[in-house]
């Protein structure tokens, strides 16, 4: 039935101008992903979900991209990231601190920060090469609020906070 109302779902929200359009595929790491095509091809972009090792909470995975499927590269850079959540958050945790601090008054708690902070969003930079843009996404339980971690050549450039 899943099935059914996601096809009926799609079929209503199509695009009627023929500028977009969307196919799935079933990837063997990725799972099932969504390409979300474009008639302008840098905005066509591919959609999922993970988990992390161990944990049933899925957050979603985004890349760039064409219709053949997301790059053994871009792969390669997801599996390295997920295979230790304890880094990216890391890479995270200095740039995330002031912010933190303006919106909880306090910092962030020391010890484990899956206990504040759950992955909510993964984007792949192009071609899986970590010195493009990229995004780690955070929800943050204490105040309620998303955490968007924007690196550029491999460090947090920019903290962005939506609620």
């Amino acid at each position: 039935m899943t099935n059914l109302l996601r096809s009926i779902f799609s079929f209503l929200n199509r695009d009627l101008s023929g500028q977009s359009w969307e196919e799935t595929l079933s990837h063997p790491f990725f799972g099932e992903l969504i390409y979300f095509g474009f008639k302008d091809p840098a905005k066509s972009y591919w959609e999922g979900e993970l988990s992390l090792p161990g944990e049933s909470t899925k957050f979603s995975v985004t890349m760039q991209g064409t219709a053949e499927g997301p790059t053994a590269e871009e792969e390669a850079f997801c599996r390295h990231v997920l295979g230790n959540p304890d880094a990216l958050f890391e890479k995270c945790r200095q740039a995330f601190e002031p912010v933190f601090k303006e919106w909880t008054h306090q910092s962030i708690p020391s010890g484990d920060w899956k206990t504040n902070f759950q992955l909510d969003g993964l984007e792949i930079p192009m071609r899986g090469d970590e010195n493009s843009p990229w995004q780690a996404t955070y929800f943050v339980t204490a105040p309620g609020l998303y955490f968007t971690a924007n690196f550029q050549n491999g460090h947090v450039s920019q903290v962005l906070v939506n609620g």
